[in-house]
């Protein structure tokens, strides 16, 4: 009974330790909404999450809000999609469009209540509080004084299809992330992109749900699982989520422009190191 109760201590003590750390690097922010109203918000996050699903040429981006100085938000608050500008505390700026889901609350519930649609959440000095991405006009992330600008990783990459085509890809992301999420036995896990030196594809399974991968690491470690690869329409996906998913699964740049390109597909992929490679954990 003793040692249950230790280990149950021990692990109450990790998890307060965690939402500690949490809470510590949780991102604020300045909120103003289509009236003109500034809200200052802590712990601010956008779905639950501190980044932000962005469309830009038309390739799904995740953008963690450390990398953002402001986001301007245009378009009206019932669209389903708003056209967004990015300042990035690089000083890059970007142009997209983010998903908004639309949007029939009015600015009284900007705090408290409940709705529908895309939101940004937090806390203010009055409670909880939450706005639909329809009614905000910008955001302005408030980042720690003196803390050394993030450079986001720009990943490049030689792509070899199953007929033996190469494409030589700038800037590669799956799904929107600079990792790749795969499966080994049941459980889902993922592999950092920016430690990797090669990402082998078994032709066995080219045409299955789900493809057997060989990842490679710069150290020379091994990993190997199963993917995603399936081609099949689910149910109430629209035209847009399954071409994102089967055809665009992997997006990035190369010299002709905008590239894409779908996990059943791919033979290889080898990667380029990065100059300036970090040992940052995902």
């Amino acid at each position: 009974m003793r040692r249950r109760a230790g280990i149950a201590l021990k692990c109450a003590v990790v998890l307060i330790g965690t939402l500690l750390c949490s809470i510590t690097w949780a991102a604020d922010a300045v909120v103003v909404d289509r009236y003109g109203n500034q809200h200052k918000v802590e712990r601010f996050t956008y779905q639950g999450r501190q980044d932000i699903e962005v469309y830009i040429d038309d390739q799904r981006r995740i953008l963690s809000f450390d990398l953002v100085d402001r986001m301007r938000f245009e378009g009206e608050p019932g669209d389903e999609e708003q056209v967004v500008s990015l300042q990035m505390r690089s000083g890059k700026r970007e142009r997209g469009t983010v998903i908004s889901g639309g949007s029939a609350a009015p600015h009284q519930d900007a705090i408290g209540g409940g709705s529908s649609g895309r939101r940004f959440t937090g806390v203010t000095s009055l409670g909880p509080f939450f706005i639909l991405v329809g009614d905000v006009r910008e955001v302005i992330l408030q980042h720690p004084e003196g803390e050394e600008i993030p450079q986001e990783l720009v990943l490049e990459a030689t792509i070899i299809t199953l007929e033996g085509k190469r494409f030589e890809v700038e800037d590669l992301r799956f799904r929107g992330k600079q990792r790749l999420d795969f499966f080994r036995g049941r459980n889902k896990r993922f592999i950092p992109l920016e430690r990797v030196d090669k990402i082998d594809f078994d032709d066995s399974g080219a045409a299955e749900e789900f493809r057997p991968i060989t990842a490679t690491y710069w150290n020379g470690r091994t990993v190997m699982g199963t993917v995603d690869a399936g081609i099949v329409r689910l149910s109430g996906e629209t035209d847009k989520s399954f071409y994102d998913r089967v055809n665009a699964a992997l997006t990035g740049r190369t010299s002709a422009g905008p590239f894409s390109m779908g996990m059943h597909d791919i033979k290889q992929i080898r990667f380029k190191r990065p100059e300036n490679k970090t040992n940052r954990e995902e």
